[in-house]
């Protein structure tokens, strides 16, 4: 049997659970129960996958998985990668400023200031996220996004990644799989907030293209949170012959935003729209002195102006009994990031480069197909850091110079058993190597660390029926600390951290009966030197350092429910009920400071709902809910925590035309008052620092697509 055959013959079964319509985020959540056919024109091709056989592979997986295609998100006002995965089960996703997003799996980056670390993210299998260690998620825009898979946890090993909260990987429209040669959006809305995207796509026999641009200004919800930001991404694939396919991707991206600050709690919730006061000592009596030690967002222009430029190339090359990938890549980031009167203005210039590479062969193993994979990467990052004295929002007097280098070497290995014709078993492991060299040029500190750890995983998977599968799973993870950690983002001496490591137990289910589909996991990770943020500067900056031992575990639940199935579409209807709950059970082990307290950085729970009513092919209207019974603590001593809050919103559409949508969209429709983000501290009680991000409150925002 050759490779095509068998492939076809592992895919076929598993679109019959497929459908057209998509629906919510856990890849237990199939679609509905109408076939998909599969036909040259839905198998992509070796560098891109369609969303078939996306699905078919991730479904392979022995844990916890999302999957997201774009037309779950494309008709709200999507600005980043946290917004398009805010229905998927055990992310949370919340917003620090204009166009910056924490997003946390299963407690990854749980209380991160800055260059979010604890997730690697990918774009088409080839890593964006940086050698140091952190992540820029404004480098993805998703109007330029076909589907995104979402590897929880060590569930990423399919692309070497160990750490706690695992993987993304942003999958590109390409010539062959967009879904229309020309298309175009202008929107528009609340905050004198205006965004626009042209894209092409095209294809014939040998070679394919899609280039993508995305315009965006607003004014923003807050006072000084101005944002002008510009992006392009394009790919180019060219089959070179039957057996090896190699394709080109281009990123371009100038981000440009004001930083309204973070606020005291009572000030945030009364004033949300406000900008952070300045921080002053006194007056200690009536009519005292008053010392200002920093003259706040507006006077000091805080921003953070990112431009990005990036070329990759993925090659694929078919060698008959096994598939070899190689890939590569170069990215400029050029940062200029005014911030506060202690940390200055921040001015970095980095070069990156990298390679990643993977082997994957199939043999036969008691009457069954298994399967073999080798791979492994290597970036190396150089950064030009500088610090210059923020002088009302202009460069003062160089205040620091280093030359931050950073490495990350990853090998890993994983073989896919079938035991039976219904049970496999997954094992695999992963070593990982990362370095940090910090060689001071003037009024900085050097620093070095190295970090090497090996990462085992074992896991199975027993398929129930023809719809569901039950999965087990333990694995290892290590995160070695980011450069901004060590550095505090070059504010401070290189600190002496060690790296990150867990273990973590999962167990779950997902499939579908009926009119349900349904995704669930369950987890327990033993984290030991966990990395806590302490934020100081009332929240402008932080500092990192490790914990003992702590506890990260919780529920990952995704449920989708067909209301009145069979009447509905023998009307051309749907009405669809999905729920998304996460519970976050983070607290301490017996910490000798801090005993058995909650960790601070996401609420306990989380509840993200959506009802959607669709006429086929003429309109379709939705409600959502975003539900936190309680709000995150803000400190480890547990003194002080954000109110929960429920927020409401709406969505509609209707088809104009073949290939033209009008749609719309309301945000926070009662205008609730909330906190999107906090800045954790030691203790509140004590120190009653500006910590918290205001939510945004009501916007109104509307559009118009057309594809032809």
């Amino acid at each position: 049997m050759s490779k095509k055959t068998r492939y076809a013959a592992l895919v076929a079964p598993a679109l019959m659970l497929t459908t057209h319509a998509v629906l919510a985020q856990g890849i237990g959540q199939r679609q509905d129960i109408d076939a998909v056919i599969v036909t040259a024109a839905t198998q992509g091709t070796a560098t891109a996958p369609s969303v078939e056989e996306a699905r078919t592979e991730l479904e392979r997986i022995p844990g916890g998985i999302g999957f997201v295609e774009d037309s779950v998100f494309e008709d709200d006002f999507t600005q980043s990668i946290g917004d398009a995965l805010s229905l998927t089960p055990g992310v949370f996703a919340d917003t620090s400023a204009q166009r910056e997003s924490r997003i946390s799996i299963r407690g990854s980056g749980l209380n991160s200031g800055f260059e979010r670390r604890g997730l690697t993210v990918l774009r088409d299998g080839v890593p964006i996220s940086r050698a140091s260690g952190s992540t820029e998620f404004q480098e993805v825009d998703p109007l330029t996004i076909r589907y995104l898979e979402v590897f929880k946890g060590a569930n990423g090993l399919r692309f070497g990644a160990a750490s706690l909260g695992g993987a993304v990987n942003v999958v590109s429209p390409t010539g062959r799989t967009a879904k229309a040669p020309f298309s175009a959006r202008l929107e528009g809305g609340s905050f004198s907030t205006l965004r626009g995207n042209v894209s092409v796509a095209g294809s014939n026999d040998d070679v394919d293209y899609y280039v993508g641009v995305t315009g965006l200004r607003t004014n923003g919800f807050r006072d000084h949170s101005d944002v002008r930001s510009f992006y392009g991404h394009g790919n180019l694939g060219w089959k070179i012959n039957d057996t090896v396919e190699t394709r080109f991707y281009f990123t371009a991206l100038s981000d440009n935003f004001e930083l309204a600050g973070s606020l005291r709690l009572a000030d945030a919730l009364e004033n949300p729209r406000a900008a952070g006061r300045p921080v002053q000592i006194g007056p200690f009596f009536p009519g005292g002195p008053v010392t200002v030690l920093d003259p706040g967002p507006v006077a000091d222009d805080w921003d953070r102006n990112l431009d990005v430029y990036r070329i990759a190339n993925l090659t694929s090359i078919d060698l008959g009994g096994a598939t070899l990938e190689v890939g590569g890549w170069y990215t400029k980031r050029q940062l200029d990031h005014a911030i506060t009167r202690f940390a200055g203005i921040i001015a970095q210039d980095e070069d990156e480069i990298g390679a990643t590479t993977r082997l994957t062969g199939e043999f036969d193993l008691f009457g069954g197909i298994s399967r073999w994979t080798i791979g492994g990467s290597y970036a190396f990052g150089s950064n030009d850091a500088r610090t210059y004295v923020n002088d009302f929002g202009d460069r003062g007097a160089l205040r620091s110079r280093a030359d931050q280098d950073s490495s990350m070497l990853i090998a890993y290995g994983e073989l896919d058993l079938s035991i039976t014709q219904n049970l496999r078993a997954v094992l695999g492991g992963q070593y990982a190597r990362a370095v940090r060299d910090v060689a001071a040029e003037f009024n900085s500190v050097s620093g070095r660390g190295a970090y090497d750890q090996f990462n085992p995983r074992i896991g199975l998977i027993a398929d129930i029926g023809e719809s569901a599968q039950l999965y087990g799973n333990v694995s290892r993870s290590f995160e070695p600390p980011s450069l901004a950690d060590l550095t505090s983002g070059g504010a401070a001496p290189f600190a002496p951290l060690a790296p990150q490591k867990a273990t973590t137990f999962e167990v779950g289910a997902r499939g579908q009966q009926g009119f349900v589909a349904w995704d669930i996991s369950l987890y327990r990770s033993h984290v030991a030197n966990e990395f806590l943020d302490v934020a100081i500067n009332n929240g402008a900056s932080s500092v990192t350092s490790n914990g003992d031992d702590t506890i990260h575990q919780g529920i990952e639940l995704g449920i989708d429910v067909f209301i009145a199935r069979d009447m509905l579409e023998a009307r051309g209807q749907s009405l669809r009920l999905s729920t998304a709950y996460t519970l976050s059970d983070f607290r301490f082990d017996d910490d000798t400071t801090y005993g058995n307290n909650r960790l601070p950085g996401v609420p306990r729970h989380m509840v993200v709902s959506e009802i959607r009513f669709d006429q086929k092919e003429r309109f379709y209207v939705s409600a959502n809910l975003r539900w936190a019974p309680q709000g995150t603590w803000a400190d480890y001593a547990n003194t002080e925590r954000a109110p929960g809050y429920e927020l409401v919103g709406l969505t509609a559409g209707v088809n104009l035309s073949d290939g033209v949508t009008l749609f719309g969209s309301v945000e926070n429709l009662f205008n609730v008052r909330y906190i999107s983000n906090v800045g954790t501290v030691a203790n509140q009680s004590r120190e009653r620092a500006a910590i918290y991000t205001p939510g945004q409150g009501r916007a109104f925002y509307i559009g118009v697509s057309a594809g032809f």
